[in-house]
This record gives structure tokens, sequence and C-alpha cells, in this order.
């Protein structure tokens, strides 16, 4: 794989590490947002549909799976179809969120059945495995699927796993010039050492939130009564297709 010799290794982490720092400080600035998924007491709580893509073998279950607090297994079976898994956490003292992580098929035969996936989808997380170039090179394919099947204010991260092995083929400068130039956040982690695993989901959490709380202020004709009540309708149809995928 080819790189660029005048890359400027130190630009591309400190752009993404300035961006990200800026996403935090807006976020925990941000407790008064309006459009609340759910209110219990003193704190708003949001449900957010995560998908995670990326070519087969990336790492997208044991990533999951070390994300839920299950630990690491060296072989997990390939998914065929799609499975998710729920987990809360915390954005500041006033906002949580409940993410609906879903796990989706990688191989290019499923591509047309992971689409339906991306429709209502808050974030996702694009993975590639850091020792596999195929796995890189395939992001641009990857970013269009997503792009082309998700709402415009979808949130993305992209996540280089597996760092934990030695033949590195992917540089982290080479990573983050793509993210820059995407416009993505660029994290690196290893499911196996559990390194970073957090970050990802922290981070795509907060992006999220930040874009509700935009949106909020440019709608100011409705009410957080119809922002509650839409919110709600929604929650209940993805729900009952959440039900309709373990049931069958």
């Amino acid at each position: 794989m080819s790189t660029q010799n005048n890359l400027n290794n130190s630009l591309p982490l400190k752009q993404l590490s300035d961006r990200q720092n800026g996403l935090n400080n807006y976020v925990n600035n941000s407790a008064d947002s309006t459009v609340p998924h759910e209110v219990f007491l003193d704190r708003t709580i949001y449900k957010f549909k995560i998908i995670l893509v990326g070519n087969s073998s990336v790492g997208k279950t044991s990533l999951i799976n070390r994300y839920m607090g299950f630990g690491f297994e060296e072989n997990y079976p390939c998914t065929i179809n799609a499975d998710f898994k729920i987990k809360s956490l915390s954005i500041n003292e006033v906002i949580g969120a409940e993410l609906t992580v879903w796990d989706t098929c990688g191989q290019e035969k499923y591509k047309a059945l992971t689409r339906q996936y991306f429709k209502d989808a808050h974030g996702v997380i694009l993975l590639y495995d850091v020792t596999n170039e195929d796995s890189f090179k395939g992001l641009t394919s990857w970013l269009a699927e997503i792009r082309n099947n998700s709402n415009k204010d979808v949130s993305i991260v992209l996540v280089g796993n597996k760092i934990d092995l030695n033949d590195r083929k992917i540089t982290k400068e080479v990573a983050s010039e793509f993210a820059i130039k995407n416009g993505l956040f660029y994290f690196e982690t290893s499911s196996k050492d559990g390194i970073n695993i957090d970050m990802p989901f922290e981070n795509l959490a907060k992006d999220i939130v930040k874009k509700i709380k935009e949106n909020a202020d440019n709608e100011p004709n409705e009410t957080v009564e119809q922002k509650l009540e839409r919110i709600k309708e929604r929650n209940i149809i993805e729900r009952k297709r959440e039900k309709e995928v373990k049931c069958c």
C-alpha cells in the first residue's frame, strides 16, 4: 500500500484530538437539551440505534461483546444476518443514553441485507483491521453505503481494530488522514487486550446528542411535547423491528 511521503504525521492526529476535545466541551456544556426520548427524574435518557459495519473478520462481534462486558473469544462464527445488544451510558450529569448496538454481516454477498439496518440509525461505527489492507481499502465503499442509505445527520466513527497484533499494515497517520478527509472521528482499539473499547461508543453518543441539540435549535416551531410524541412513535416502531429480529 502506498503512502504519501510528505504526510505531516502530527497534523492529522492533532486535528482529530482538537475536534474530539471540542465535542466533549460542547456536550458537557449542553445539559439543557430539549429533545429527550425519555425523562427519568432529573436525567434525560436518549435511545440511539448504533450500527457496526466493515469487512468480514475485522472484529465487529468481538468489539461489541467486549463493550457489553462479555470478554474476548478468539473465534466467533461469521455473522450472517444481524444481532443487537443494549447498553446504557452516561453522557454527563443530566444526560444519559441507551444504545441499541447492531452487529451486521460484512460479507459482500450479504451487503444488500445489511443496507436495511442503516435506516433510522443514529450512529455508525465503521471498522477495519489494521493488519488487513483490503479491509482498509473497503472503507470507501462502506462509507458510500452508509451515506446513501442513512439519514443525512448520521454520526460516523472510524475504528482501527486489532492493534495488539504485530503485523500492522495501516499506519495511524494514514488512517487519521482518511478520517479527516471524510469528516470522521478516529479511534484505535484492541478487542483482545481491551484497549479503548468504550471510546468509539461514548464519542459517537456525544456527537449524536450534539446534533440533536443543534436540530432542536433549528426547529423553533415544534414544541417539546411534539418532539416527545414524534420520538415516542419512532421508538415503538424500532422496538417492533428488534422483536422481529430476535424471534426469527
